[in-house]
C-alpha cells in the first residue's frame, strides 16, 4: 500500500518543495539579512531536511513534514516583513551612522573632488549655520562635529532622528573651486526595497535600472535615473514626496537613497532652511513617520 503511494508522495514533495523555495527566494530578495539568526537557521535546517531525496515512503513523509513546517516559517517571515510594526522593520530609535566626508562619490562630476580646509572664520560661520538650521526643527539640536572641513548636527522631527551633515570640498576641472556638499540622513524600515535616485548624467556602480519612470511626473523623471529592487519607486509617486524633491531641485538635483535601514538625501549647495525642510519632509515620508 505504502509502496504504491510513493509516486504520489514524491509528487507532493516536489510541489511543496517548489512552493517553499519560491517563498525563500522572495525573502532572500528583500529581507533575508534582517531575519533573526534563529529564524534563518530554522528555515535553512528544515529546507535541508525536506530536500533530501525520497526513495521510500517513510523518507517522503518525513521530508514532507519538514517542508510543511518550513513553509509555515517562511509564511510567517514574509508576513512579518510586510508588517511595518514588526521588530525588524521598525526604524531604530538611535542615530544612523555616518562618517565624514559626506560626498557624492558616485557622481562623476565629483570623482576628483577633495576636502577643502576652511579658515577659522569660515568654519565658525558654517558651524553656526548648520546649528541654526537644525534648531529650526528641534530646539535641542546638537552640533555633533565641527572641524576645518565641515560640521554635523543631530536633531529630531516628530521622533525621527536626523543627521545633518555639511562638508566643504574643492573640485577640479569643470567643478574647480570650493563648494559645499549637504547630506541629511534618517533611519528607515530595514526591509524597505533598496533604492538609489540619482541626477541624470551621474555615474553609478550598479548599472541603471530605470529612466523617466521613477516618479510618474515628467518634470521630475527627466532629472533622474534610478536603481533599485521591485517596488522601490512606489513611494516616489506620493504627491508630498514629489513636492519635496522639487523644492530641493531648485538648488541642486539631489541623490536619494534608501538601503540597510537608512534613508538619505544629499546635494551640492550651501544649506538653506528651505532645502533642508523639503529634504526632511521627503525622508520622513520614506521612513513612514
Amino acid at each position: 500500500m505504502y509502496r504504491d503511494a510513493l509516486p504520489t508522495l514524491q509528487q507532493r514533495w516536489q510541489r511543496l518543495g517548489a512552493e517553499v523555495r519560491e517563498g525563500v527566494g522572495r525573502i532572500e530578495a528583500s529581507g533575508w539579512r534582517h531575519l533573526p539568526a534563529e529564524v534563518r537557521e530554522r528555515i535553512e535546517g528544515l529546507l535541508r531536511e525536506g530536500e533530501r531525496w525520497v526513495d521510500e515512503w517513510h523518507h517522503a513523509l518525513a521530508a514532507i513534514d519538514a517542508l510543511e513546517r518550513c513553509r509555515v516559517s517562511v509564511d510567517d517571515a514574509l508576513a512579518a516583513m510586510d508588517d511595518p510594526h514588526h521588530a525588524w522593520n521598525v526604524p531604530a530609535a538611535g542615530w544612523p551612522g555616518v562618517e565624514f566626508p559626506w560626498m557624492r562619490a558616485i557622481d562623476a562630476s565629483l570623482a576628483e573632488a577633495s576636502s577643502a580646509e576652511l579658515g577659522d572664520e569660515a568654519q565658525e560661520r558654517l558651524s553656526a549655520r548648520v546649528r541654526d538650521i537644525a534648531r529650526r526643527f528641534d530646539g535641542d539640536a546638537t552640533l555633533d562635529a565641527a572641524h576645518g572641513r565641515g560640521a554635523r548636527a543631530r536633531f529630531r522631527v516628530g521622533g525621527a532622528p536626523m543627521v545633518f551633515d555639511v562638508w566643504a570640498v574643492r573640485g577640479s576641472g569643470f567643478w574647480s573651486g570650493p563648494r559645499v556638499e549637504v547630506g541629511l540622513l534618517t533611519t528607515a524600515r530595514r526591509s524597505a526595497p533598496r533604492l538609489v535616485l540619482r541626477p541624470e548624467g551621474a555615474s553609478g556602480g550598479l548599472g541603471r535600472s530605470g529612466r523617466g519612470a521613477a516618479t510618474g511626473d515628467a518634470e521630475l523623471d527627466g532629472r533622474f535615473v534610478w536603481e533599485g529592487e521591485p517596488g522601490a519607486t512606489a513611494a516616489l509617486r506620493a504627491r508630498e514626496v514629489q513636492k519635496g524633491l522639487r523644492e530641493v531641485c531648485m538648488e541642486d538635483v539631489p541623490t536619494l537613497a534608501v538601503a540597510e535601514g537608512v534613508a538619505s538625501m544629499r546635494w551640492t549647495f550651501a544649506p538653506t532652511v528651505r532645502s533642508v525642510t523639503a529634504a526632511v519632509a521627503v525622508l520622513r515620508l520614506l521612513r513612514g513617520g
